[in-house]
């Protein structure tokens, strides 16, 4: 869609709206600029996810008209914007990075033993493990003063959700769907290899991790 057709469809769609409907496309548009993400999985984010389906054309042209694509990934459950022009890319530290791959890790390994209606969810001793376990941590563990940051950034984005009850262990962390496109890796193996090419200081995950 072309910012001439974009601006012919508001012009149609968006005034047949009546005044509580157009009130949710404000809202729920200043709500994607600020997450990028929204996920039918996330409480309370549901009726969101259903209503940019229902107007999904409005929500189309509005965002073509600010150089931003709009996607949806049904099978998901996932609602994703990209700004065009890649402005406002933000700068991820190494411990949201690697986080960010690991937990697309563990997502991808306990999909396939959750029902459609189950989240998937692991316990914080997981993520040290895996750390562990593909040579990262050795042995040790991610101090709470960077881990406890590196949380609520992900969270911020509907990445994740989580308690925080001292991050113990036993602490669990809900994964959501959207930490499949949070990245363009395309498998297990591309995450590994991305992990192996981090080294000291921060990195860039991808283009996709915009702060948008």
């Amino acid at each position: 869609m072309n910012k001439t057709a974009a601006i012919k469809l508001l012009n149609e769609k968006y005034l047949e709206l009546k005044e509580g409907e157009k009130n949710n496309v404000s809202r729920i548009v200043n709500k994607l600029l600020q997450v990028n993400f929204i996920t039918k999985r996330k409480p309370g984010d549901a009726n969101d996810y259903r209503f940019i389906l229902a107007f999904k054309d409005v929500f189309q042209a509005y965002f073509t008209l600010a150089d931003f694509s709009l996607n949806i990934y049904r099978d998901n459950e996932v609602v994703h914007i990209v700004n065009d022009q890649l402005f406002n890319h933000i700068r991820l530290r190494k411990t949201e990075s690697i986080l960010i791959l690991v937990l697309r890790i563990l997502y991808q390994r306990k999909i396939d033993f959750v029902t459609l209606d189950e989240d998937v969810e692991i316990y914080l001793h997981e993520i040290h493990s895996e750390l562990t376990r593909i040579g990262y941590l050795d042995h040790k563990r991610i101090t709470k003063d960077r881990l406890k940051p590196a949380l609520t950034f992900l969270r911020s984005y509907n990445l994740i959700d989580y308690i925080d009850r001292g991050l113990q262990d036993d602490a669990r962390i809900k994964i959501y769907p959207t930490i499949l496109y949070v990245t363009n890796l395309d498998s297990i193996r591309d995450v590994v290899n991305k992990l192996d090419e981090y080294t000291e200081g921060e990195v860039y995950l991808d283009e996709e991790t915009d702060e948008d």
